[in-house]
């Protein structure tokens, strides 16, 4: 989700670009006996890998989002704030380090990618308020999700877990919520959140890890019994990491590599917080002054490459660093 950097001046972006928005105690523990990474073991710094976007022509200039990587290894992102018939929806190729365009039109604003277990693509389309899917062969959007519960939605990221179940985050203030879509429709298992932005299943596709920008937090959601004498599993979120991040930063995505361990970039500081399978800050990783809007990372299948999105004053970027442990093999990462 792209901020500006006062709270003030970010207000009036979501208000322009969202125009219609209708705003709509139980402990979660996380899993247990995944590895983790020892507190504070890791720190680094990012190394610039492509420059990929000049600087946007708009009033908060380029900010691309939802690195993602496919389940063959292809490499994409979007640039959110792209102006009517600019790139909206690219690729990378990681030999070349060639750009490509796949979309783009004089509407949408994108700003998330994630793939279902099919491999279909889909992305959140911000200021048209849905979710839709990208046909790579036609080049075309369709729509996937317009409302949930007949009420207007603002969708910010999104994942799947195995068996193709999508959860998107719906950024609204304080009226925020999970949306989970099944074969059954859509519904909303967790309510009341204060604009949640990244979101993506943990290590063993059990529960989500979700962060909210406006409150500041990591949380952790595990379907399970609220009491000795429930017999209905049901979503129960629980803060595991309290953020201070200061007066400009904003969580954004989050991704996971095969050990669980969590990626979180910090839109505004330009920094990936690393947590353990735990949710226990371990590091982070710092980028340069010039590329303080950090927003997605993703990580190569079957390796430890991550790549993240990033932009300044002087445009977009594509930045590389070593994950913690690598992605699973096959599978798509990142979004």
């Amino acid at each position: 989700m792209v901020r500006a950097m006062t709270v003030s001046a970010r207000a009036k972006w979501l208000a322009v670009a969202i125009s219609c928005v209708v705003a709509g105690s139980v402990w979660v523990g996380v899993s247990q006996g995944a590895p983790t990474v020892a507190v504070g073991s890791y720190d680094t710094t990012a190394q610039l890998f492509a420059t990929v976007a000049g600087p946007g022509s708009g009033p908060f200039g380029t900010s691309l989002e939802g690195a993602a990587f496919d389940k063959d290894g292809h490499f994409y992102f979007v640039n959110t704030t792209a102006s009517p018939g600019e790139p909206k929806l690219m690729g990378l190729d990681l030999a070349t380090r060639k750009v490509s365009t796949l979309y783009t039109d004089s509407t949408s604003m994108l700003n998330c990618i994630g793939f279902d277990p099919h491999g279909t693509m889909y992305l959140c389309d911000l200021k048209g308020q849905k979710v839709v899917s990208f046909d790579r062969a036609s080049h075309a959007l369709t729509d996937v999700l317009t409302s949930v519960g007949g009420t207007p939605f603002v969708p910010n990221d999104l994942t799947f877990d195995p068996a193709g179940t999508m959860y998107v985050t719906d950024y609204q203030d304080t009226t925020g919520r999970i949306i989970q879509v099944d074969a059954n429709g859509a519904k909303a298992p967790v309510t009341g959140l204060n604009h949640p932005n990244g979101i993506t299943m943990n290590g063993d596709h059990t529960a989500l890890w979700i962060d909210e920008d406006l409150s500041g937090t990591l949380d952790h959601v595990a379907w399970q019994l609220s009491s000795p004498a429930s017999t209905t599993l049901a979503a129960t979120l629980h803060k595991a990491a309290y953020l201070s991040l200061g007066a400009n930063a904003y969580a954004d995505s989050l991704t996971v590599d095969g050990q669980g361990n969590v990626y979180m970039a910090v839109y505004g500081t330009g920094e990936v917080l690393e947590f353990n399978a735990a949710g226990v800050q371990v590091g982070k990783v710092v980028f340069p002054e010039s590329a303080p809007k950090v927003t997605h990372v993703a990580i190569q299948p079957g390796t430890r490459k991550a790549f993240a999105t990033a932009s300044g004053p002087g445009g977009g970027y594509v930045f590389t660093f070593p994950a913690l442990a690598a992605a699973p093999a096959g599978m798509p990462n990142g979004g």
